[in-house]
């Protein structure tokens, strides 16, 4: 008796100083919206949904993915042929072919694309047999943020609070939702490849940009949502506008750490939770091939992914040469490459390929000395965590952004993916193999990262059941910017009226002066002799010169 009151109270003291925020909860019914085709963003909300579970709560997630992890408090409504809908729209097209577009081109598809498939999750025939029947409730909607923000349509429908999960760094659409300060000075647009450290010319193209963004989500994504939310919920009257459910989402939990990221402002009701999609392994997760290959690499591992949207097989020929060449040169080092198709042309002996590799566990291993990846978030974050240095091979905007901080930072170095060769990517192995720098740099970052008052996935339940206690009443978190224009916002009206209370002084003084100088000059001019009296006679001349 004594030793289970004991080790009762052993537990409950473990529960309060685990998060500090365990409070008891009664489980909630929570509907998890992740509707991206990208397996990133489900594979980021996964654990989450775990985590939520294991807590006692009731998820029903819906997606296009199926749930890998079967748990009693988990249901899925899984919404099938998402992908081949949007396909036309090229979401999930060849990276290497869709490079080549331009960048309004690709906008377009981009916000026609994700309004297609919020479109399509709405009118799917299982989310339409879960909204139809009047005995489904639940306490609170979890929206994966992929610019389908007519979806929050469902949180009006249910009269529940809405919490957005995104699985990226804060970005103009998140930043929306809470009034989330975006300085065009020193917060980068992705897209652009800017360091927080721009220089004028920089900055003045990163401020136009910002700009152009505004007008774009005003006028052509916001209209885009806003269809799709009436075809949906505009049999539910009286309706709120779309941009007041954006402007009522309780929280937004965004997938950012300053060792990755930028550091910069956040409101209240923005959380940072970078890295909560990091597991706690019980084992490697290996097959008993891969751990007598890894665990007998005596000279080291290295690990080659594209991450989970982006194929290695797609691939130029080129860059697919490049790299199995140099690899062949390497014939002391194991290399393990996620590879989707079934060979590998020139795949040396020293090369293991297969189309799904477990990457953390492997990351975590500590026979692993090096990760060739092409900058994804989650990919950096799992790779810092662990301590691995980074070859990177970049591919888009915030890629760049993160591969370049990891080589300002000391631990990793870049491949321009255009401009590489079976040369280049050997000595660029050999010297990030052979130079301890590089490591000790990313054992540098990994503590850094790890070092967190509270774990993140700790945060982002603390605050989710936060939400729930208050039965969605968090408006005092919520900044007073949301309750202004654009144009308010960014103080433009004062500016127009600070200009107008200097210039009209100015003005009257400048009117003045031009009064006093006409009336000088009118004077002048009366006060001058006339040009037309006559020329004086001989006789009034001779009476001058008496």
């Amino acid at each position: 008796m004594v030793s289970r009151s004991v080790s009762g109270c052993i537990v409950l003291a473990a529960l309060v100083l685990a998060g500090g925020s365990w409070q008891l909860c009664d489980g909630a019914k929570i509907l998890a919206v992740f509707p991206s085709i990208s397996k990133t963003n489900y594979i980021f909300g996964q654990v989450l949904f775990e985590a939520l579970a294991a807590r006692g709560h009731n998820v029903t997630i819906v997606s296009p993915f199926e749930v890998q992890y079967a748990h009693e408090n988990i249901r899925q409504v899984r919404i099938t042929g998402l992908y081949s809908h949007v396909e036309d729209y090229g979401l999930a097209a060849n990276v290497f072919t869709k490079r080549d577009k331009s960048s309004f081109y690709g906008n377009t598809n981009l916000i026609y694309g994700t309004a297609a498939m919020a479109d399509y999750t709405l009118g799917h025939p299982k989310l339409q047999v879960l909204l139809k029947d009047p005995a489904e409730t639940f306490d609170l909607l979890l929206l994966d943020q992929v610019l389908c923000e007519s979806l929050l349509g469902l949180a009006y429908h249910y009269g529940v609070p809405a919490i957005v999960y995104s699985a990226a760094a804060p970005n103009k659409y998140t930043n929306e939702m809470v009034a989330n300060p975006h300085n065009p000075a020193y917060n980068p647009i992705p897209s652009l490849g800017y360091s927080d450290r721009m220089n004028l010319v920089q900055r003045v193209w990163n401020t136009f940009v910002s700009i152009c963004e505004q007008f774009n989500y005003k006028y052509l994504y916001l209209p885009s949502q806003d269809a799709v939310y009436q075809r949906h919920f505009g049999r539910k009257q009286p309706l709120p506008p779309l941009l007041d459910l954006i402007h009522n989402v309780s929280l937004v939990l965004v997938n950012s750490h300053p060792v990755i990221n930028f550091a910069r402002p956040f409101v209240p009701n923005m959380i940072e939770i970078g890295g909560a999609h990091i597991r706690q392994f019980e084992d490697t997760g290996f097959s008993q091939d891969v751990i007598n290959w890894v665990e007998k690499a005596k000279n080291g591992v290295i690990y080659f992914s594209m991450g989970t949207n982006i194929r290695s097989a797609d691939f130029p020929d080129y860059l697919r040469d490049a790299f199995t060449g140099a690899f062949g040169r390497l014939s002391q080092v194991l290399v393990i490459w996620k590879w989707e198709n079934a060979t590998l042309t020139n795949q040396s002996g020293n090369v293991i390929v297969g189309p799904w590799m477990p990457q953390q566990q492997l990351l975590a291993h500590p026979n692993v000395r090096l990760h060739i990846t092409h900058g994804g978030l989650l990919s950096m974050m799992e790779t810092v965590h662990y301590g691995k240095p980074i070859l990177g091979l970049p591919l888009a905007g915030d890629q760049e952004i993160l591969v370049d901080r990891a080589v300002e930072a000391g631990y990793g170095l870049k491949l321009d993916y255009q401009n590489v060769t079976e040369e280049l990517v050997l000595d660029t192995i050999n010297r990030m193999l052979n130079e301890p720098s590089y490591r000790y740099a990313a054992l540098k970052a990994s503590r850094q990262f790890r070092e967190q008052p509270q774990k993140p996935m700790e945060k982002a339940l603390y605050y989710i059941e936060y939400v729930l206690k208050n039965d969605g009443g968090v408006d005092y978190l919520r900044s007073g910017a949301l309750f202004l224009s654009f144009w308010s916002r960014h103080v433009v009206d004062v500016a127009i009226i600070v200009l107008l209370i200097v210039m009209i002084p100015v003005g009257l003084f400048a009117t003045l002066i031009q009064i006093i100088l006409r009336k000088t000059h009118q004077r002048k001019l009366k006060n001058a002799p006339s040009a037309e009296k006559k020329p004086a006679t001989g006789k009034e001349l001779k009476k001058k010169r008496n």
